[in-house]
């Protein structure tokens, strides 16, 4: 799956998006606080 199929996929939803953004977030800020110990 490309970028321009996942934003067709979404097609402009901006609540999946967030939700997606919001995942990235959380599992990156995981990462960094493992990273920290």
């Amino acid at each position: 799956m490309t970028w321009s199929d996942a934003l067709g996929f979404l097609g402009g939803n901006g609540l999946f998006l967030i939700l997606g953004i919001v995942l990235i977030v959380v599992v990156l800020y995981n990462k960094w606080k493992r990273k920290r110990r």
